[in-house]
């Protein structure tokens, strides 16, 4: 076959390498979630190995890419390779709690968590950045052209990993289970080395019919086993991917628990938990007639709040539908039966999204959520969801929640993180009140003079209601909301000065979680973290300043490869922090549609797809390419200075409704443009620094590599540190500034006769 044909092979080869690459990475970073329950550092931290191991896998393996001789061959061996290493590094991740000895329920330490990350994805992670590098070498030997090449391996891989990301959140995660979904993405990786190599024909063929007949056959088998593996001593009766991500279900004797994403959500029966989470709230109100119950109702609150005879109404609202569905199969039939109560309506949505809408008034408002332990749960803690929930509750009405806290001595960080919650309350609701207990329970009312932390009169109104409960009695109320108690609460809270606001733009609140997990699990790492809570703008814009000399210090020669490496750097780190900024901003003023997730992260890809196809068909025209990166630099760093007025235009709601409504359905394809930068971005760096040499692999994988160093810092640096402690606004803002450093760079290049 001639040249066209291995081409045209080879193509599909880097195709099938972006589907297998997203497809494996969307598929053990939930795994992952799972085991490490989750947190944004956790988060963080699997997107920082992820990218920092596939970069040096580029950079310094990709160095002896053009050594190889037999580059096609070789490249399908490393395919087919791959395709083994993926389920057996799922399978490790499935067995990594008992490795790790994390005991079952409870969090990982950072350590634990760091150590299980990075040792995990180093094989499949290294030798799929080598293969970036090997891809760009192969493919400039077949066309003659070393610069296209680059353009075309990264184009081609992107359209693969946006086809992938179509795949799994439109049809994939809805027909397999993760199990499958890694069989088949083997396959996938196995038939691409079947296309490419002759002497591994064989050997990919057979693998091939081996994972295809085990995802039919064994799938949902091995899938069920390998989940008991990190639930050593309970019986795994039920495990469910959906895409919001895994409900599980363990059995203990006659106790059911369901755990969503490794965090336990309820068990049952756990009659404690309902009735504290329902009855403090419902008895604060002289007369409930309608309530809105956010999270919580399959696990019992349900029937705790119906005991109260003036209910006529409830709205139970609920993110994931798959989670009724098994309440209602894995649960005895009188612990469901309180879904179909006549009063009760289900609503399987997005609770902030529901509440945004209005429509109905309420006399109580019941949050029942995790603790804000990331970015997405941290939108029902802040001030502005405080703000709309106050606007659909009636005179007199009341809002609760509760998060972790302490029964009896609560520290300084724990006491942090209850006060920002607190004065966040504040800022909203006239009237609030603090019930000390393992689970401290904010208490808000719309109106003053409404709340009442006198048990006496809560325990008069549940013998009035004659409410049936083993726990929320008179002398447990009388004792867990003692004047004593409550007054030791509220003097640790009442100190505002040493904590921040929790709001959308600054969502501080995680930031103290985080604290508060690494004080337990990590105390070394504590004064770390409260050092970077006193952490401002202004040093971070030095820092920028003096990087910046630096670099132009060191790149004031016409060759230097500074102001180039610096500007593929800033790139990589702008366009990953962006995405991650714009799927929080749209999670906030739109609602956590899930599916639009999806949406925002393939049309990256496909932007990348599109602006690298472009670049590569015109680049042989191209005789400035310095200039046009210094042109593609502008258009990043206007595009990160336009998203800022948009997002704060938004969020104020200052546009009008029918321009809002358009940015809805405009909003997730705003990832297409940063995308389509990055994808003309890469390739022009590769011919500005290519020049005339001919080592297509080593530099294509250099460069990869910084890109992917650049995105590494940006998912670690931008989710855990400069969202939360200085807000998105100011976020932005340093973006834009790195993007200008890099311009300035550069220019500079460019007037030192750079291109000449």
């Amino acid at each position: 076959m001639g040249k066209a044909g291995n081409g045209f092979r080879a193509i599909c080869a880097f195709i099938l390498m972006g589907v297998g690459a997203l497809l494996a990475q969307i598929i053990l970073l939930r795994e992952l979630v799972v085991v490490f329950s989750g947190n944004e550092l956790s988060t963080g931290v699997m997107l920082a190995a992820w990218l920092l191991w596939t970069a040096l896998g580029s950079a310094l393996l990709g160095a002896f890419a053009d050594r190889i001789k037999r580059k096609t061959s070789f490249f399908a061996s490393m395919q087919l390779g791959l395709a083994a290493i993926l389920p057996a590094s799922f399978l490790l991740t499935r067995y990594l709690r008992p490795l790790l000895g994390i005991p079952v329920g409870e969090i990982a330490s950072l350590p634990q968590m760091v150590v299980g990350i990075f040792m995990l994805l180093i094989p499949f992670c290294l030798l799929s950045g080598l293969l970036f590098a090997l891809g760009c070498s192969l493919l400039g030997e077949i066309m003659g052209k070393e610069a296209r090449s680059v353009g075309v391996v990264y184009a081609y891989e992107a359209l693969g990993g946006g086809i992938g990301g179509i795949a799994f959140s439109v049809l994939l995660i809805h027909i397999l289970n993760s199990w499958q979904v890694v069989l088949l993405t083997a396959s996938f990786l196995a038939f691409s080395s079947l296309l490419l190599g002759r002497k591994q024909r064989l050997i990919a063929g057979v693998w091939t019919c081996i994972l295809i007949g085990a995802l039919g056959f064994y799938g949902a088998r091995v899938n069920l086993l390998s989940q008991e593996w990190g639930w050593r001593g309970y019986q795994v009766t039920a495990s469910e991917d959906t895409i919001y991500g895994n409900i599980t279900v363990l059995s203990d004797g006659p106790q059911v628990s369901f755990f969503e994403n490794g965090v336990w959500n309820f068990t049952h029966p756990d009659p404690q938990t309902a009735e504290e989470a329902v009855h403090f709230a419902l008895l604060e109100h002289p007369q409930p007639r309608d309530l809105l119950l956010i999270g919580g109702g399959v696990g019992g609150l349900l029937g705790a709040a119906l005991q109260h005879p003036s209910l006529r109404h409830v709205d139970y609202v609920e993110l994931d539908p798959h989670l009724i569905y098994l309440g209602r199969e894995r649960l005895p039939p009188a612990a469901s039966a309180f879904l179909d109560d006549p009063r009760v309506r289900i609503v399987t949505t997005d609770g902030r999204r529901f509440v945004q809408r209005g429509g109905r008034q309420y006399d109580v408002i019941i949050i029942h959520l995790p603790d804000p332990t990331s970015a997405q749960i941290n939108r029902y803690y802040t001030q502005e969801f405080f703000a709309e929930a106050k606007e659909i509750l009636r005179e007199g009405g009341v809002f609760s929640f509760a998060v972790t806290s302490s029964e009896n001595v609560i520290g300084h960080t724990m006491s942090q993180f209850l006060s920002s919650i607190y004065w966040t309350m504040r800022e909203v609701f006239p009237d609030v009140v603090v019930l000390p207990g393992t689970e401290a329970r904010f208490l808000g009312a719309r109106t003053e003079g409404v709340l009442n932390a006198d048990p006496t009169v809560l325990v008069q109104r549940a013998r009035q209601r004659n409410l049936h409960v083993q726990y929320v009695r008179e002398y447990y109320l009388l004792f867990n909301l003692s004047a004593e108690r409550v007054q030791y609460l509220r003097s640790l809270l009442e100190e505002k000065n040493v904590v921040a606001i929790n709001k959308d733009l600054r969502p501080i609140c995680y930031f103290y979680d985080i604290v508060l997990w690494s004080a337990q699990y990590t105390p070394i790492l504590k004064r770390w973290f409260l050092w970077m809570l006193g952490l401002r703008v202004e040093w971070l814009f030095f820092l920028i300043a003096a990087v910046t000399f630096v670099f132009l210090w060191r790149g004031r020669r016409s060759s230097s490869s500074f102001p180039v490496w610096w500007a593929v750097a800033v790139t990589g780190f702008s366009e990953i922090a962006l995405e991650i900024i714009l799927i929080l901003c749209f999670q906030i003023i739109y609602g956590y549609l899930y599916y639009k997730i999806g949406v925002i992260i393939t049309a990256y890809m496909i932007g990348i797809a599109l602006g690298g196809w472009l670049i590569t068909a015109i680049m042989e025209r191209i005789t400035r390419p310095l200039r046009s990166l210094l042109m593609v630099q502008t258009g990043v760093f206007l595009y990160a200075l336009g998203l800022l007025p948009l997002i704060l235009g938004l969020h104020q709601g200052v546009f009008t409704p029918w321009i809002s409504h358009l940015m809805e359905m405009i909003f997730p394809f705003l990832t297409l443009i940063a995308g389509f930068l990055g994808g003309v971005h890469f390739p022009l760096a590769n011919k500005v620094y290519l020049g005339k040499r001919k080592e297509i692999g080593r530099i294509g994988g250099l460069m990869n590599g910084i890109d992917l160093i650049g995105s590494a810092a940006g998912a670690l640096v931008i989710s855990v540190i400069l969202l939360p402690i200085i807000g998105i606004a100011q976020g932005i803002s340093l973006i834009v500034a790195l993007n200008l450093s890099a311009i300035l760079c550069l220019g500079l290049r460019i007037l030192r006769g750079g291109e000449r």
